[in-house]
C-alpha cells in the first residue's frame, strides 16, 4: 500500500480544496440510514407486542445489525472532519457562532414540538409507558446525537488544534499514515481503538439499567470521541481524500475478518445462528474490545463504495444534504406511527420492513418541503434559512 499524501506543499492543496463529492453524499446517508435502523429496532423492541416475524427475519435483521455497526461512527467521523475544516477557513468564533444557531435551535425546537408528540405516540400508538425526561412527557429518542454533537462543538471549539501536529512534521506524517491504515504503526491505532472500546463497554456494562439521560448522553459522547477526533486529525494531517477513499486490500480483509466477529457477539443477530442472546463473560470481552475498530473499517469500507458511485455533482445529494437535518428529526415521528400499523400490511416481514421505511422516508422528506420555505421553520428544523441554490454543490457543513 502506497502511503498518504506527501508533505509537498501540492498535496496539501490538494486535500484542502478539492471537493469529495462522495463525502456530501455519506453526510446524508449515514443519517437517513436511520430511517430502516429504526423502523426496525422500534418495532422489535418498542412496540407492544412486536411486529410479527421481525426477529426471525435474516434479512432485517442482519441490515439492522450491520448498520448499527457503523453508521454513527461514520456520521460523527465526518463531523470533526468538516467541523476542523470549517473552523479553519471561517476562525473558531464565527464557526462556534455558526454550530451552536445550527444545531442547538434544531435541539430545542424539535424537543419540544416533535419530542411531545413522540411521547404520545409511544404510549397511545407503541404500547409503552414512556418515562419521559425527569418527569416531563418529553420523548429524547433520536435528539441524542445533537446533545453529543454539540458537545463536541465546544470541546473542540476550547481545543488548540494549531497544537495539533500538521502534515508538515514528522510526528503529522505517522500520524497520517496509521489513520490511513498504513505505514508501521497502524496496527498501534487499531490497538488503542480497541482499548478506548473495551473501556467505553465496561463503561456501560456498569452503569445501571434505569439511568438518568445524562448519563447515556455522556457514555455516547465517550464512545463517538475517537471517531469525531479521527476527522479531525484527517483534516490536519490533511489526509482526508485518501482516507475517505481508501485503496489496497487491508481494508476489505480487515472488514472480513471483524464483521463476522460481531455478528456473532452482536445480541439482536445472535439468534439467527442458534446462539444465546446473552454473552458471556469471554465474549462480553471480545465484543466491547472489537466494537469501535468494526466501526471504523466499515465506516471507512462505505466511504470507498460511495467514491466509486458518488463521485459527481448531484442535485439529489445536493437536496439530501440541505434536508438531512429536517429529514431525520421529523423521521421518527413518522417511524412510531407507521410501525403502530404495520402487522396490517399483508406482506412478509422483509417486504413490511422495506415499505415502512420507504412510507416514512417520503413522509420525512414531505415535512422537509413544508418547512424549507418558512424562514423561522427553517430555523427551528434545518438549522438554517435555505435559499434556492443555482449549482448542485451542497453547502459547507
Amino acid at each position: 500500500m502506497t502511503g498518504p499524501h506527501h508533505t509537498d506543499s501540492t498535496a496539501q492543496r490538494v486535500d484542502a480544496k478539492r471537493r469529495l463529492h462522495h463525502v456530501d453524499a455519506a453526510r446524508a446517508l449515514f443519517l437517513l440510514l436511520g430511517i430502516p435502523f429504526h423502523v426496525g429496532m422500534i418495532a422489535v423492541f418498542n412496540r407492544s407486542p412486536a411486529v410479527p416475524g421481525f426477529k426471525q427475519a435474516g434479512l432485517i435483521v442482519f441490515s439492522l445489525s450491520f448498520i448499527h455497526a457503523f453508521r454513527m461512527f461514520a456520521f460523527f467521523m465526518l463531523s470533526g472532519y468538516f467541523a476542523a475544516t470549517v473552523r479553519e477557513k471561517r476562525g473558531a468564533r464565527a464557526w462556534l457562532g455558526d454550530r451552536l444557531t445550527r444545531i442547538g435551535i434544531p435541539l430545542v425546537g424539535s424537543l419540544f414540538t416533535l419530542g411531545v408528540l413522540q411521547h404520545y405516540f409511544h404510549q397511545e400508538l407503541l404500547g409503552e409507558t414512556p418515562g419521559g425526561i425527569h418527569g416531563l412527557p418529553l420523548a429524547f429518542d433520536h435528539l441524542w446525537f445533537l446533545c453529543v454533537l454539540l458537545g463536541f462543538v465546544v470541546t473542540f471549539y476550547a481545543l488548540p488544534i494549531e497544537r495539533l501536529p500538521g502534515a508538515n512534521s514528522a510526528v503529522g506524517r505517522r500520524i497520517g499514515h496509521a489513520l490511513c491504515l498504513d505505514g508501521a504503526h497502524w496496527p498501534l491505532f487499531l490497538a488503542l481503538l480497541a482499548l478506548w472500546s473495551l473501556g467505553q463497554g465496561a463503561f456501560e456494562d456498569a452503569l445501571p439499567r434505569h439511568r438518568a439521560f445524562e448519563i447515556d448522553l455522556f457514555w455516547q459522547y465517550l464512545m463517538h470521541a475517537p471517531a469525531f477526533a479521527i476527522g479531525v486529525l484527517a483534516w490536519r494531517v490533511r489526509v482526508g481524500e485518501r482516507l475517505f477513499d481508501l485503496g489496497g486490500r487491508r481494508l476489505p480483509l480487515l472488514a472480513a475478518a471483524l464483521l463476522p466477529a460481531y455478528l456473532l457477539l452482536n445480541q439482536l443477530s445472535r439468534p439467527l445462528f442458534g446462539l444465546s442472546r446473552r454473552l458471556s463473560a469471554p465474549e462480553n470481552f471480545v465484543g466491547n474490545l472489537i466494537e469501535l475498530p468494526t466501526a471504523l473499517v466499515l465506516s471507512l469500507l462505505a466511504l470507498r463504495v460511495l467514491a466509486r458511485v458518488a463521485h459527481r455533482p448531484s442535485r439529489a445529494v445536493a437536496f439530501l444534504v440541505d434536508g438531512a437535518m429536517a429529514i431525520y428529526l421529523f423521521h421518527m415521528t413518522f417511524v412510531i406511527a407507521t410501525v403502530a400499523w404495520l402487522p396490517h400490511l399483508p406482506l412478509i416481514p422483509e417486504v413490511q420492513w422495506l415499505a415502512g421505511s420507504a412510507l416514512v422516508l417520503a413522509a420525512s422528506i414531505g415535512a422537509f418541503l413544508l418547512v424549507r420555505n418558512n424562514g423561522v421553520l427553517a430555523l427551528v428544523y434545518c438549522g438554517k434559512v435555505l435559499t434556492p441554490r443555482r449549482s448542485a454543490a451542497p453547502a459547507a457543513a
